[in-house]
């Protein structure tokens, strides 16, 4: 089997790596991520891994497409078809793991907070906490409005549109006390 056949071939199987898993949405791997819930309830979505299969299927494409570029277009010898085939693949596989980097990064920094940070902060009463139970509070963080479930601090009911302080924050719970 020649050397422009083996280009064609992992191009090609790229490609259709790539048409796959775009439109049907077939072999997606979050680009190597790693997903998990958090304790606090979110879904905390790492960073990509260099090796994945996002970056190795780019990698696949990078090189076939350079092969094909350099023995057929070219004319170069197997060792500089190869040689190019490398980079190309080098190249494209790395500037899809920054882009993965990038677009995941910026989702982290998206709507998700820490529930802690929730301290300290004004409130409003939105379903009153009864005496000894739960309800609930809005307040704003990051520029968003946020809901959290509420008890009141000292146990005693709350009324709906009643400000209040976020005291403590236990699990998703927040305890509040009326503002002063």
């Amino acid at each position: 089997m020649s050397l422009g056949v083996v280009y064609v071939g992992l191009l090609t199987l790229g490609v259709v790596y790539a048409l796959l898993s775009g439109v049907l949405g077939w072999f997606s791997d979050l680009g190597g991520t790693d997903v998990h819930l958090d304790a606090s309830g979110h879904f905390d979505v790492g960073h990509p891994h260099p090796i994945s299969g996002t970056t190795i299927a780019t990698f696949i494409t990078g090189f076939g497409g350079g092969g094909v570029l350099a023995h057929y277009l070219l004319g170069w010898s197997p060792l500089g078809s190869l040689t190019l085939a490398t980079g190309a693949g080098l190249v494209l596989a790395a500037a899809a793991y920054l882009v993965l980097e990038l677009i995941f990064s910026q989702t982290q920094a998206g709507s998700e907070h820490v529930v802690d940070e929730a301290v300290g902060r004004d409130a409003e009463i939105i379903t009153p906490i009864p005496a000894g139970g739960i309800g609930e509070v809005a307040y704003l963080t990051h520029g968003q409005r946020e809901q959290a479930s509420a008890r009141s601090v000292d146990g005693e009911p709350i009324p709906r549109g009643c400000p209040v302080v976020i005291d403590r924050v236990v699990g998703q719970t927040v305890y509040v006390r009326r503002k002063a």
